[in-house]
């Protein structure tokens, strides 16, 4: 196993206590809950559909076709219950990403960045520039971070993410701080090949009991266009250094009370290099 420095984005998150939920409006938090309602309230109809048929069909009897019925019952809706969970969670990720950049301030030229007072919402579109990345490639290739599956107790997905800078059409960069972040988009890459898999698991450093449960990943990688949604932020940056100390610049980052949000898009990947080398 390749040891590696703390990612500022490593967390297993439970999707039953998603952070990005702190982005819905009471309005959107009701139709979240409504899609739990109505995946529940579909299976229990479905069950009584079953357990109807089969004391009509069966002609076992109201009592042996109950226990029969609650049996199989019994045996689904452990997997039943993380296809809604994850259902619901994919509802939540439709609802931040239609809501989310509506109420955030549009940033065309990031040059217009410096002029925002730190702790304003802004919304940014550009192509990743990578300052580190994993230490295992993803799909063949070096990549920034990763949003995969996992399961440890309930269904949830492991977020792995480096800092980096976003480029806009000009060559103008806003660093990206990622710390308590999350990345919401379509997977975009297979783990086809044990081997490689293998590897990834293993230099991801899981919490103890969790495994992974699809091998459909969300993949960052250099070059990728993407929105972030934060706040921004004036930091010191030590690549960007001066005469005497590191220089201050313009950042987004997640807030107290809400994370950053990191959405892939669709348009032109930019190969180019990255900007630091890779010290992972």
């Amino acid at each position: 196993m390749t040891q590696t420095p703390r990612r500022p984005l490593h967390r297993l998150t439970p999707l039953m206590n998603d952070p990005a939920v702190a982005w819905l409006s009471q309005q959107q938090r009701l139709r979240v809950a409504f899609t739990r309602w109505f995946a529940w309230g579909a299976f229990s109809f479905l069950c009584f559909i079953c357990w109807l048929t089969a004391l009509l069909v069966l002609g076992l009897g109201l009592l042996l076709t109950s226990i029969y019925c609650t049996m199989g019952v019994l045996a689904i809706v452990w997997p039943v219950r993380r296809m809604i969970m994850r259902r619901t969670s994919a509802k939540i990720a439709e609802l931040v990403r239609d809501g989310s950049p509506a109420t955030a301030v549009a940033i065309d030229n990031f040059a217009d960045l410096d002029r925002q007072p730190d702790g304003t919402l802004v919304s940014l579109v550009g192509w990743i520039r990578a300052r580190e990345q994993l230490p295992e490639p993803v799909g063949g290739e070096p990549c920034v971070g990763l949003a995969l599956a996992c399961h440890m107790r309930y269904p949830g997905v492991l977020e792995t993410l480096n800092d980096f800078d976003l480029v806009d059409e000009t060559g103008r960069t806003v660093l990206v701080q990622v710390a308590d972040g999350r990345m919401l988009g379509a997977s975009n890459v297979i783990l086809t090949e044990a081997r490689a898999r293998m590897m990834l698991i293993a230099s991801l450093d899981l919490p103890v009991g969790a495994v992974a449960t699809g091998w459909d990943t969300l993949v960052l990688r250099n070059g990728d266009p993407v929105m972030a949604v934060g706040f921004k932020q004036t930091v010191l940056d030590p690549t960007q250094t001066s005469v005497r100390a590191p220089a201050a610049r313009a950042a987004v980052a997640s807030s107290q009370n809400k994370p950053l949000l990191i959405f892939p898009i669709p348009g032109e990947r930019q190969t180019q290099a990255p900007a630091l080398l890779n010290l992972s």
